[in-house]
């Protein structure tokens, strides 16, 4: 009987511990004791990896240096990003902020602009915001689409120096997603169709090299 308690309370403990992990696509299926333990969407786990690696290879960023973290952005198109490069950057901003670090929030306006939209302090609008940040260190990052996922390249550069002092790399596989990589892609028309592609077009006489 004594034996049957232990491991009782042993299942029970490891079930306080235990984070369900979720991709944000399919219905979530865990039971409602599982949803109060937070459940982790599996993109996290990518993006707790990938800043183990970026801080393994820091030398200079201390707790205590302002950093700011911008949108990640397609390789093909740096002038450009999306929702999962928004979505990682987000997710950065929650990584080292938990580890110390100083994450300024260079999108706060200083103000809460009130609407019948909602109440607003975050902008994408350069006029909106501050034109003089306290920051010595930004991580910034780059996005392949491939067929099976995204590689994802991520670094901290220095601002004046544009030294890089840490860098890191991972495969995204596509189910940890949670979205369909089509939805990546740009939309364009011709002729009057709607058309899910690549940005970029090739000329019948481009030769694709591939892997």
């Amino acid at each position: 009987m004594k034996n049957w308690i232990v491991i009782l309370l042993s299942l029970a403990t490891a079930s306080c511990a235990y984070n369900p992990i979720y991709n944000g696509k399919e219905p979530y299926s865990g039971s409602p004791f599982l949803l109060q333990q937070k459940p982790r969407h599996t993109l996290d786990y990518f993006l707790n990896g990938l800043t183990i690696e970026l801080l393994e290879t820091n030398n200079y960023l201390t707790a205590k240096t302002p950093m700011a973290i911008v949108s990640f952005v397609d390789i093909e198109d740096m002038s450009e990003s999306n929702w999962l490069g928004n979505t990682v950057t987000e997710g950065m901003i929650y990584q080292l902020q938990r580890r110390g670090f100083t994450v300024i929030d260079f999108k706060n306006t200083g103000s809460i602009r009130v609407t019948h939209k909602g109440d607003f302090t975050l902008s994408r609008n350069w006029k909106e915001l501050n034109p003089e940040q306290n920051i010595d260190y930004v991580l910034t990052g780059t996005m392949l689409r491939q067929g099976g996922g995204i590689l994802v390249n991520a670094r901290i550069v220095g601002m004046r120096s544009r030294v890089v002092i840490a860098a890191a790399q991972g495969f995204l596989p596509a189910d940890r997603i949670g979205r369909d990589l089509d939805t990546l892609r740009k939309v364009r028309i011709e002729d009057g169709v709607i058309i899910r592609g690549d940005k970029h077009k090739h000329t019948p006489e481009t030769i694709m090299l591939k892997p």
